[in-house]
């Protein structure tokens, strides 16, 4: 059987290209070897491990201080907005309002630079850049927003902030 030169040069090619190296120590096929990423983990071949945590409920809310008040008893600190992050597979995240260190940051101000915000005022990541916002309330009243500013809602449930 005679092949043409173009016939054996696609067969190379298809050859060479895609596919996953093979086991070179017990011949399966199962991503390992030179240029694998390692064996998968999990039973579906995909690496990944369901913890099978219960259903998650409402978000977990703490509120230590009023922003509106600024009732903190620790000198130095102001009353801000936070989201504390989970610290095990099945937690959940925590949203309030705590005492944290005081920053001297108004509205607009970058916060990025270790000098926070002050009080009354929260740390955002805009699309400009991470600057302070005043707090407001979303229902307006007394703790409303400043002309060509709106209140709107930020990532701490129940809190909004002048942008």
């Amino acid at each position: 059987m005679r092949f043409s030169f173009s016939f054996l040069l696609c067969l190379l090619a298809a050859a060479a290209c895609g596919g996953k190296a093979t086991s070179d120590d017990d011949g399966t096929d199962d991503d390992a070897g030179t240029f694998g990423r390692g064996p998968d983990g999990g039973a579906d071949g995909n690496g990944f491990v369901d913890p099978h945590c219960p259903e998650a409920g409402a978000p977990i809310s703490d509120l230590e201080c009023n922003v509106f008040e600024q009732n903190c008893t620790i000198p130095g600190s102001a009353c801000y907005p936070s989201a504390i992050p989970p610290q095990g597979p099945c937690e959940s995240e925590v949203y309030g309002s705590f005492c944290l260190p005081m920053g001297v940051g108004s509205q607009g101000a970058p916060c990025d630079n270790g000098d926070g915000c002050a009080e009354g005022f929260v740390c955002l990541i805009t699309g400009a850049n991470t600057q302070c916002a005043r707090l407001c309330d979303l229902g307006g009243g007394a703790h409303g927003c400043s002309n060509g500013f709106v209140c709107e809602p930020i990532d701490v449930p129940g809190f909004s902030a002048c942008l």
